[in-house]
């Protein structure tokens, strides 16, 4: 392994033992500040919390036009169901192995980590020649772009952007889906249990997730939607009352766990254990590629004094309303083989004293697209009585197929590699597309080192692709410089 790529992962290790969830970039900002003042860059930082860096070019490279180098702060924070791990406090712990690189049982990091630690590297580099840098780490990309929505006009100077927030190797994104999370709020009436019932708790995991927009046509199971496939086959008979129903952690994740609390009579029990073990066998045959899929029930260890569950009515409205809402991919592309053109996630649920809170992700490449997947989840919400409202949007990113940058990409890496690399847009949502919208004219062009299932706790970054990856942006640099 060359210096530089390991002065890469020297950097990715050392912002990996700093917590950044996402809402939670100050002391990750903080670290990058320290670091570019220790160079004589000083840094800059908006109301939102976002980072700038300059970085002035290299003898001779004076009068390059500038490039910006773009990537997120953020990260996702998942882990498995047993890891003691605290985000808030605990350094995430890199794992070697073979040519890839994970961590211990929660989220890598990778996503976007290797952004900034790319962009610190290159920075750094001093044989390269290259043009004036503009390190633009952005806040809380991960739970709705919120950072770069609140960019600001001529706070960037460059307009050449290279984002790093892609994970395919020799592929270049060019653009990406719009997205809107809907928020829906259903009203639940809640009434005593009856004399004699007992608490149970009926849990759905073991589930791969992923990230809901990458990972959406893959037919992973969402633990929200086969759960409420359980209770939709136990709960009409009136005898098991639903208490609570709560799954999922983030709205860009596909939810891996999912748990009901209900209730029934103790002649019921037996029924419903057996219930409980035929729908377990039913669904890991369903889903052979969720090897680890468990169905389980356990008795809760003590009801409260005065224990109250759902009416029977507003239980099933709440499951069906579940069932009904979309789910998965609905639309391909007609243009990019093998692309989503539009998709819904049910991302979360819970119970409050307020009610059932849903939040559902809808994607797509166009905007009438996403205006028509936005208008069936509004619909279903309304049959169900529930209320709904969005929460955050962001537009899509169309692609240029005449973009100068493109073609430049394409040819370094062409005499790089002896080999075309792969274009393509993402249904996923990338800070490009409101970046364009905030700086027209601003030519971009995303890629990234190959990264696998972003967004939980199986998350890793091929060693090998960095390489790659370092040698085609030293290349890139160069030819920005020269041009």
């Amino acid at each position: 392994m060359n210096a530089n790529i390991s002065r890469v992962l020297e950097v990715f290790e050392r912002i990996s033992r700093i917590p950044r969830c996402s809402g939670n970039e100050k002391a990750i900002a903080g670290w990058f500040e320290a670091w570019a003042r220790s160079h004589g860059w000083p840094p800059r930082r908006d109301p939102a919390g976002n980072l700038l860096i300059r970085v002035p070019a290299p003898a001779g490279c004076e009068r390059a036009p500038g490039v910006v180098l773009q990537g997120h702060l953020d990260m996702v924070c998942e882990k498995t169901p047993e890891s003691p791990h605290d985000f808030s406090r605990d350094p995430i712990r890199l794992i070697r192995d073979g040519d890839w690189i994970r961590a211990d049982a929660t989220t890598l990091g990778a996503d976007n980590g290797v952004a900034l630690a790319l962009g610190a590297a290159l920075a750094e580099y001093a044989r390269a020649k290259r043009p004036p840098l503009e390190l633009l780490f952005t806040v809380d990309e991960e739970t709705g772009l919120s950072g770069a929505k609140k960019l600001k006009p001529g706070w960037v100077e460059g307009r050449v952007l290279l984002n790093l927030d892609s994970e395919t190797e020799g592929v270049f994104t060019v653009g990406c889906a719009g997205g809107r999370d809907i928020q829906i709020q259903q009203d639940i009436r809640f009434a005593p249990l009856p004399e004699g019932y007992t608490g149970f708790s009926v849990g759905v995991g073991g589930l791969q997730g992923g990230h809901s927009g990458i990972d959406i046509h893959r037919h992973r199971g969402n633990a929200i939607k086969l759960l409420a496939r359980v209770l939709a086959a136990t709960i009409p008979a009136e005898k098991v009352r639903l208490m609570t129903v709560a799954g999922g952690t983030r709205r860009n994740a596909i939810p891996r766990d999912a748990r009901a609390q209900v209730a029934c009579p103790a002649g019921h029990v037996p029924i419903l254990r057996r219930q409980i073990a035929e729908w377990n066998e039913r669904l890991r045959s369903e889903f052979p590629r969720e090897p680890t899929l468990s169905l389980s029930m356990e008795e809760t260890q003590a009801l409260p004094s005065a224990p109250s569950a759902m009416s029977w009515q507003d239980g099933c409205a709440v499951v069906n309303l579940l069932l009904a809402l979309p789910h998965g991919a609905t639309q391909m592309d007609p243009d990019f083989n093998g692309l989503v053109l539009i998709s819904s996630n049910l991302a979360m649920t819970e119970t409050s004293a307020d009610g059932q809170k849903i939040v559902t992700s809808q994607r797509s490449l166009t905007r009438p697209g996403l205006d028509a997947m936005s208008g069936q989840v509004r619909a279903v919400a309304a049959l169900a009585g529930g209320r709904a409202h969005t929460e955050s949007e962001y537009p899509p990113w169309t692609p240029n197929p005449a973009s100068p940058l493109l073609a430049r990409s394409q040819e370094v890496y062409r005499g790089l590699y002896g080999r075309d690399p792969e274009v393509r847009a993402i249904h996923a949502g990338l800070e490009c597309a409101l970046i364009g919208d905030l700086y027209p004219g601003m030519d971009m062009i995303s890629f990234g080192p190959t990264t696998e299932n972003a967004h939980s706790p199986s998350e890793r970054l091929h060693v090998p692709s960095l390489g790659r990856l370092w040698d085609f942006l030293v290349a890139l640099l160069a030819s920005l410089a020269g041009s």
